[in-house]
Protein backbone atom coordinates (compact mmCIF):
# COMPACT_ATOMS: atom_id res chain seq x y z
CA UNK A 1 0.00 0.00 0.00
CA UNK A 2 1.31 3.21 -0.26
CA UNK A 3 0.31 6.59 1.38
CA UNK A 4 -0.56 8.79 -1.64
CA UNK A 5 0.12 11.77 0.95
CA UNK A 6 3.52 11.14 1.76
CA UNK A 7 6.37 11.64 -0.92
CA UNK A 8 8.60 8.93 1.35
CA UNK A 9 6.12 6.30 0.46
CA UNK A 10 5.67 6.90 -2.79
CA UNK A 11 9.45 7.49 -3.45
CA UNK A 12 10.02 4.33 -1.31
CA UNK A 13 7.59 2.10 -3.28
CA UNK A 14 8.71 2.74 -6.64
CA UNK A 15 12.44 2.05 -6.44
CA UNK A 16 10.80 -1.39 -5.03
CA UNK A 17 8.65 -1.66 -7.67
CA UNK A 18 11.65 -0.65 -10.55
CA UNK A 19 13.89 -3.57 -8.70
CA UNK A 20 11.36 -6.21 -9.01
CA UNK A 21 11.00 -5.18 -12.59
CA UNK A 22 14.64 -4.76 -13.30
CA UNK A 23 14.96 -8.14 -11.57
CA UNK A 24 12.21 -9.98 -13.67
CA UNK A 25 9.50 -10.13 -12.00
CA UNK A 26 6.14 -9.30 -12.45
CA UNK A 27 3.65 -6.37 -9.97
CA UNK A 28 0.01 -5.42 -9.75
CA UNK A 29 -0.38 -2.13 -9.43
CA UNK A 30 -4.87 -0.65 -9.23
CA UNK A 31 -3.78 2.69 -11.88
CA UNK A 32 -6.84 4.31 -9.73
CA UNK A 33 -5.57 3.89 -6.88
CA UNK A 34 -8.52 3.35 -4.53
CA UNK A 35 -12.28 2.44 -4.90
CA UNK A 36 -14.19 4.22 -7.57
CA UNK A 37 -17.08 6.16 -6.54
CA UNK A 38 -17.94 8.32 -9.88
CA UNK A 39 -20.50 6.97 -12.51
CA UNK A 40 -17.65 6.17 -15.08
CA UNK A 41 -16.71 3.00 -15.77
CA UNK A 42 -12.88 3.98 -14.62
CA UNK A 43 -11.34 7.12 -12.83
CA UNK A 44 -8.65 8.39 -14.04
CA UNK A 45 -5.43 6.60 -13.84
CA UNK A 46 -2.70 8.06 -11.31
CA UNK A 47 1.38 8.76 -13.60
CA UNK A 48 3.31 6.14 -11.13
CA UNK A 49 2.37 3.07 -13.11
CA UNK A 50 2.66 4.61 -16.01
CA UNK A 51 6.60 6.29 -15.70
CA UNK A 52 7.57 2.64 -14.09
CA UNK A 53 6.32 0.85 -16.84
CA UNK A 54 7.97 3.48 -19.36
CA UNK A 55 11.32 3.56 -17.06
CA UNK A 56 11.61 -0.28 -17.42
CA UNK A 57 10.36 -0.64 -20.66
CA UNK A 58 7.87 -3.17 -19.02
CA UNK A 59 4.50 -4.25 -20.49
CA UNK A 60 1.30 -3.61 -19.42
CA UNK A 61 -1.34 -6.44 -18.95
CA UNK A 62 -4.56 -4.65 -18.26
CA UNK A 63 -6.92 -6.77 -16.12
CA UNK A 64 -10.42 -5.66 -15.13
CA UNK A 65 -12.30 -7.10 -12.29
CA UNK A 66 -16.20 -6.20 -13.41
CA UNK A 67 -17.78 -7.86 -10.76
CA UNK A 68 -16.06 -6.33 -7.81
CA UNK A 69 -18.79 -3.71 -7.25
CA UNK A 70 -21.37 -6.18 -6.45
CA UNK A 71 -19.10 -8.77 -4.61
CA UNK A 72 -17.34 -6.01 -2.78
CA UNK A 73 -18.42 -2.31 -2.50
CA UNK A 74 -16.16 0.40 -1.17
CA UNK A 75 -19.00 1.45 0.82
CA UNK A 76 -17.73 -1.26 3.69
CA UNK A 77 -14.61 -3.07 2.90
CA UNK A 78 -15.35 -5.76 5.15
CA UNK A 79 -18.29 -6.55 3.62
CA UNK A 80 -18.21 -9.60 0.47
CA UNK A 81 -21.11 -11.07 -1.10
CA UNK A 82 -20.90 -14.21 -2.49
CA UNK A 83 -21.30 -14.84 -6.76
CA UNK A 84 -19.48 -14.59 -9.80
CA UNK A 85 -15.95 -12.40 -9.45
CA UNK A 86 -14.51 -12.45 -12.83
CA UNK A 87 -11.19 -11.41 -13.44
CA UNK A 88 -10.52 -10.85 -17.16
CA UNK A 89 -7.15 -10.36 -18.58
CA UNK A 90 -6.67 -8.28 -21.88
CA UNK A 91 -4.00 -7.79 -24.65
CA UNK A 92 -0.85 -6.50 -22.97
CA UNK A 93 0.16 -3.18 -24.26
CA UNK A 94 3.85 -3.00 -24.75
CA UNK A 95 6.24 0.07 -24.00
CA UNK A 96 9.02 -1.25 -25.30
CA UNK A 97 9.32 1.85 -28.06
CA UNK A 98 7.89 4.29 -26.20
CA UNK A 99 9.73 7.35 -24.19
CA UNK A 100 8.40 9.62 -21.10
CA UNK A 101 6.90 11.92 -23.35
CA UNK A 102 4.85 9.11 -24.48
CA UNK A 103 3.36 8.73 -21.14
CA UNK A 104 -0.19 10.63 -21.79
CA UNK A 105 -0.88 9.43 -24.96
CA UNK A 106 0.05 5.49 -23.03
CA UNK A 107 -2.00 5.93 -19.74
CA UNK A 108 -5.15 6.99 -22.03
CA UNK A 109 -4.59 4.22 -24.12
CA UNK A 110 -4.41 1.27 -21.31
CA UNK A 111 -7.68 3.63 -19.82
CA UNK A 112 -9.40 3.13 -23.37
CA UNK A 113 -9.08 -0.62 -23.58
CA UNK A 114 -10.01 -1.43 -20.28
CA UNK A 115 -13.04 0.84 -19.95
CA UNK A 116 -14.36 -0.70 -23.30
CA UNK A 117 -13.57 -4.14 -22.02
CA UNK A 118 -15.46 -3.00 -18.94
CA UNK A 119 -18.35 -1.46 -20.73
CA UNK A 120 -18.50 -4.93 -22.45
CA UNK A 121 -18.66 -7.32 -19.92
CA UNK A 122 -20.82 -5.63 -18.22
CA UNK A 123 -23.58 -5.85 -20.76
CA UNK A 124 -23.34 -9.43 -20.95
Amino acid sequence: MVDRSSHTSRTKSMRLMWRVLKNGGNIVIFPEGTFNETGAPLKDFYDGAFRLALNTHADILPIILPDTVKRWHYSAWWKLSPGRNRAIYLSPVSTKDLEMSDLPLLKQRVHSIMEDALVNANLG
